[in-house]
């Protein structure tokens, strides 16, 4: 039908995906703060020295360090890039050597930065993300053109595209969106190398040897899908008998890997030893931690836990269906889909230490394509595409309704506003580890000075006995929302000359991906 060609033809695909990413911007026009580990990545990416704003007089980590106070002068040059670095690249290098990622995203960051001036912005790496998504979703189309399947884009485009799962993992400034992508051009150059009748030429060589090197040195969690993919193509070359295909093949991919660690030779300890490694196979709670994935999957499609495990039901069935309907090439390559992202989803679940939904953001743009890709095969309607398209616009009308992205930090807009009326004053940030002050990064480049202090280190002696502090005669109190404030506010009242305690600000705990997690008091004597 004339209809079905319309709304997928190239005009309206371009048109759709500007649209798709204007309400992405929309949304990142509405992120106030940041996840301690977003501005990580930028500082990662622009200071040369350290990733971690350290609060001590040395950047050696030890339970015996002393804390400093630090000027917003000081916090501003520390968050940025300053021109002196800006082709620095060795840095980035050594800080991810001492990290437990790769260094290429931290590379493309390096670049945003240096494009926008190098001063601290939410947009740094918002650029490095959409420029991704849009990657991601020029891929999606060329793999539904591969598959004889141009008549799914809009509907696998808009559902992909403004799911909540989605625009969080665009807003949230890590490295998830780029792996995405690389995910998806790996299966892609996978699809055409199958179709291809598994010919193995010099192009083909190049072209998937840099995916595969560059979405390594991306994230280490690539490695999974690719595996499983090359494992799953390996077989059907067997079975045909493609013996020099097989060799050739394995040959490449042993190249590719060898290129990779040979590129960042740190990987092989972070791999084995870090928390992003094998050593996290000894995780326990495999149960639990796999139901608050499948939780994170319904957030993304803005589905009701209850309504989630039956939608479960219904799409697995769907893909049986449609594995037993369909012929055997279609059925391989519905295998080639969903199989890999399966895998995907139940090693990760192994492997995190944290069930967050950053770490399985590339199964969702397999999950639609395959979706739509089985109902396609099974339904034989009149206006099928259009149909198709309208039940996508439904789901996500759903979520703008009733659900938002992760990653705002909404609520850190009073404390900056508190900032700006108190800047003349000092600021004493109380948490219970060396890493979460991170995330108050933005309030310390406005107020005069900065102490950040570890109460599991027992460090608040450095605030009862800090003569700087105790010449003032006020200062502004952030204590972590999930410690125990009651019992540090008494002891600062009956240990210092400091006993008026006004709350300027509470924060809920509990949920890192939206709340600040900060409650913020105005100590006077």
């Amino acid at each position: 039908m004339k209809i079905n060609k319309y709304i997928n033809g190239k005009g309206i695909i371009v048109l759709l995906i500007l649209v798709i990413c204007s309400v992405i911007f929309y949304y990142q026009t509405q992120k106030i703060g940041f996840h301690e580990d977003e501005v990580y990545s930028i500082l990662l990416a622009v200071n040369p020295d350290n990733g971690l704003m350290m609060p001590y007089d040395s950047d050696i980590l030890t339970e015996h360090n002393n804390p400093v106070w630090k000027t917003r002068e000081y916090v501003t040059d520390f968050m940025t890039l300053a021109k002196d670095n800006y082709f620095n690249l060795g840095a980035i290098y050594h800080n991810q050597s001492l990290d437990n990622h790769p260094p290429f995203f931290y590379l493309l960051v390096h670049g945003s930065a240096m494009l926008l001036g190098g001063g601290f912005t939410k947009y740094c790496v918002f650029l490095v993300n959409l420029l991704a998504f849009l990657g991601s979703c020029f891929v999606i189309t060329r793999i539904l053109k591969l598959l004889g399947k141009s008549n799914l884009t809009a509907a696998v485009l808009i559902l992909y595209g403004l799911s909540m799962g989605t625009i969080s993992m665009v807003l949230y400034q890590r490295m998830y969106m780029t792996l995405t992508l690389f995910i998806l051009l790996y299966f892609y150059h996978s699809i055409g190398l199958y179709q291809s009748g598994f010919a193995w030429n010099k192009k083909r060589t190049v072209w998937l040897g840099i995916v595969t090197v560059l979405g390594f040195l991306t994230q280490y969690f690539f490695a999974i899908f690719a595996a499983v993919l090359f494992l799953i193509l390996l077989v059907k070359m067997i079975q045909e008998k493609k013996w020099i295909s097989v060799r050739k093949y394995i040959i490449s991919h042993v190249l590719y890997g060898a290129a990779g660690i040979l590129l960042f030779p740190p990987c092989i300890d972070h791999l084995l030893n870090s928390d992003r490694g094998l050593s996290n196979l000894a995780n326990s709670n495999y149960w639990s931690n796999f139901l608050a994935y499948l939780k994170h999957l319904a957030y993304s499609f803005t589905v009701s836990e209850s309504l989630f495990y039956l939608a479960a039901i219904l799409f697995l069935a769907l893909i049986v269906t449609a594995l037993w309907r369909t012929s055997s090439e279609k059925r391989f390559v519905l295998l080639l889909m969903i199989l890999p992202s399966i895998v995907f989803f139940l090693v990760t679940v192994k492997l995190t230490s944290f069930q967050e939904l950053r770490y399985i953001m590339p199964v969702l743009p397999f999950l639609v394509m395959t979706l739509f890709y089985g109902a396609d095969e099974l339904l034989h309607l009149k206006y099928q595409s259009v149909i198709m398209t309208a039940v996508s616009i439904l789901l996500v009308i759903n979520g703008m309704v009733w659900s938002k992205p992760k990653f705002l930090y909404e609520d850190y807009r009073i404390c900056l506003e508190i900032a700006q009326q108190n800047k003349e004053k000092s600021f004493v940030f109380i948490n219970d580890n060396y890493f979460t002050h991170m995330r108050s990064i933005p309030e310390m480049m406005i107020y005069q000075k900065t102490l950040i202090l570890n109460a599991a280190w027992n460090e608040l002696d450095h605030l009862i006995y800090n003569q700087e502090l105790n010449q003032e005669d006020s200062y502004i109190l952030c204590i972590k929302a999930y410690m125990d404030n009651d019992k540090i506010l008494q002891e600062i009242k009956h240990r210092t000359s400091f006993h008026t305690i006004k709350t300027l600000f509470t924060s809920n705990s509990g949920a890192s991906d939206e709340l600040v997690e900060n409650n913020l008091y105005l100590v006077s004597k």
